[in-house]
């Protein structure tokens, strides 16, 4: 099965990356960020439920933590998740690999 991309920059100096992506880095200097892809896999951090969905705070490989959907069943925090789909609004929904 394969891994869903998602769009983020990268700052060229310092390697951070920014999920979503911005035109500029969050130093402050001014600098251009690369636009680039990343692998949305990850570790999930921490989990909730709000209307219904469930919602999960992931670290991502990269070094970027972020908040997303949960597929059903996706509680288990520690553990690694992955998302195999990002819809045109760029939202991946995570479910236990």
């Amino acid at each position: 099965m394969t891994v869903a991309q998602l769009k983020a920059s990268r700052d060229p100096v310092t390697q951070q990356t920014y999920i979503p992506p911005r035109p500029l880095v969050g130093d402050g200097s001014l600098r251009e960020a690369e636009m680039v892809t990343v692998p949305a896999q990850g570790v999930l951090f921490a989990c909730t439920t709000f209307q219904n969905e469930l919602y999960g705070i992931v670290d991502l490989d990269c070094g970027s933590r972020i908040q997303t959907l949960l597929a059903p069943g996706t509680e288990r925090i520690g553990e690694r998740v992955t998302a195999h789909s990002v819809d045109e609004k760029g939202q991946a929904r995570f479910g236990h690999e």
